[in-house]
């Protein structure tokens, strides 16, 4: 009799333990996605800024998509390597914060390029018999993101070649901006609203695949239009 008590009070106690340890692991990642959100915000706002000179250098011309499609591949290489950076510089850094913030990334990413192939068709709606925009290689797309997180593996392992004048100088400044009182609490609120997108992703992934529907064939009720089901997922759903 007192043997099973004791088994109780044991498994309680272990009870106990792994509730705090989850806890405390929600509590981490929660402040990785958070902190990484602040990053990548400043960041896009840094590389807006150098995107309005070139364009205003161009004389308001837009950019060739070839000269478009290698800054992109510029850009996210700058942020797979801040990423990088980042990582490094948390006290309580682990190869669990890599993983995490990889599989960030790639979120990230993906709903960058589905935004930008939703403005195409808004604007191939809206230019419908007058001048069509210029075509989009989504292979092209695909390949500069896998391109991306496989340099964010290499800097993973190799983290020394994460540090170069240009990936320092962004971070120097990310740093500067985010502990800056007016502008780090803005980009604050934006980490808060980038924490609760990766949440909302999350939580409707987990969702789609325990309940199978992720590897259902879809439907052919509407194929012309699969937007117009409400139960229709696309995984490359906008990140902000």
């Amino acid at each position: 009799m007192s043997i099973h008590f004791n088994s109780i009070i044991n498994l309680d106690r272990i009870e106990v333990i792994l509730n705090q340890i989850a806890t405390f692991a929600l509590m981490d990642f929660l402040s990785l996605v958070f902190r990484l959100g602040v990053v990548l915000a400043i960041f896009s706002f840094i590389w807006g800024l150098i995107r309005f000179g070139l364009t205003i250098l161009r004389g308001g011309l837009p950019l060739a998509y070839p000269i478009a499609l290698s800054l992109k591949l510029v850009q996210y290489f700058l942020i797979a390597d801040i990423t990088i950076l980042f990582c490094g510089t948390k006290t309580d850094s682990s190869q669990l914060d890599l993983i995490l913030s990889g599989l960030i990334l790639l979120m990230y990413f993906l709903g960058k390029m589905q935004n930008m192939r939703s403005r195409f068709m808004i604007l191939q709606f809206q230019n419908r018999g007058v001048q069509q925009p210029q075509q989009l290689n989504m292979n092209l797309e695909l390949a500069v993101i896998v391109a991306s997180l496989g340099l964010f593996v290499f800097l993973a392992i190799y983290p020394n070649y994460a540090e170069n004048p240009a990936s320092t100088w962004f971070y120097t400044n990310i740093i500067g901006i985010e502990k800056s009182p007016v502008f780090g609490f803005i980009f604050k609120i934006v980490g808060f609203f980038f924490t609760l997108n990766i949440l909302i992703r999350l939580v409707s992934s987990f969702t789609l695949l325990l309940s199978g529907q992720a590897f259902n064939k879809p439907t052919d009720n509407n194929p012309q239009n699969p937007q117009d089901d409400p139960t229709h997922f696309d995984d490359y759903e906008e990140l902000k």
